[in-house]
């Protein structure tokens, strides 16, 4: 009985040593965020292609003011889970990004979730949407890392007023008024061209059709009006029959012969 009650105290004290080795373990990530594997990011950097776009979520510096590290985490943190998508569970890059993923939602663990909730939800109009390069996207990931150690746990922020939404929307109807000015024009004008082919054409072939009876009736208003050339011709035709006749019995009279 002394031996068993020896072994579950021995169990015990094993049990309370790892207990609080964890706890120390995770006190000292959370009260230090910055640890080795943020140089990390400088091998992911260079691991992926410069020209490679990240979507990335955030919120600038001179709109978030004090609270600008605490609205870029869990933004930061939903970009590397979707970038952690793009690579193999066998990956050496998922796995560096897993890393960093984990450290900030540590990060968000010591902060107020709900407070964090909130004031993210006050500065929802500011937020903005881009594509960065891979150099870019990991400079903003460490600084938020970097930022984090020197900002107070504690915030309280009031943003600022939302962005008129009508400068933007105007500029892009601007933007398709312009794009679809040039295919209208081109619309109306190919038709308004074809259509005055045509009328020209009917114009010209009117005038031309008009022209030749013009002709026609004044070349018989003028044999009408010459009696002389009317009464030549009529000589001329008698002529000619007379010659045709003669032509005919002189014919019959060498046959006869």
């Amino acid at each position: 009985m002394v031996h068993m009650k020896e072994i579950k105290i021995g169990g015990c004290a094993c049990v309370l040593v790892l207990l609080f080795s964890g706890l120390v373990a995770c006190s000292g990530v959370f009260g230090s965020p910055l640890t080795d594997d943020v140089a990390t990011l400088d091998t992911l950097r260079e691991n992926i292609p410069k020209d490679y776009k990240i979507r990335v979520r955030y919120i600038s510096k001179d709109v978030g003011g004090m609270c600008w590290v605490h609205l870029n985490l869990y933004p930061a943190e939903s970009s590397l889970k979707n970038l952690a998508l793009k690579f193999g569970n066998v990956s050496s890059n998922r796995e560096n990004i897993t890393i960093f993923i984990t450290m900030l939602q540590g990060l968000r663990v010591t902060i107020d979730n709900e407070e964090l909730e909130s004031t993210m939800q006050a500065f929802k109009c500011h937020y903005r949407s881009a594509r960065w390069s891979t150099r870019r996207y990991f400079d903003h990931v460490k600084e938020v890392l970097v930022t984090f150690a020197s900002t107070p746990h504690q915030f309280y922020c009031t943003p600022p007023p939302c962005p008129t939404p009508t400068a933007s929307v105007v500029t892009s109807d601007r933007r398709v008024i312009d794009r679809a000015v040039p295919g209208i024009l081109a619309l109306l004008v190919i038709p308004c061209l074809a259509a005055l082919a045509l009328i020209l054409r009917t114009v010209l072939r009117r005038k031309m059709c008009c022209a030749e009876r013009r002709r026609e009736g004044s070349d018989d208003v003028a044999r009408q009006s010459d009696p002389d050339a009317s009464i030549d011709a009529s000589h001329n035709d008698s002529q000619s029959c007379f010659l045709n006749n003669q032509y005919r019995v002189q014919q019959v009279e060498d046959t006869g012969v």
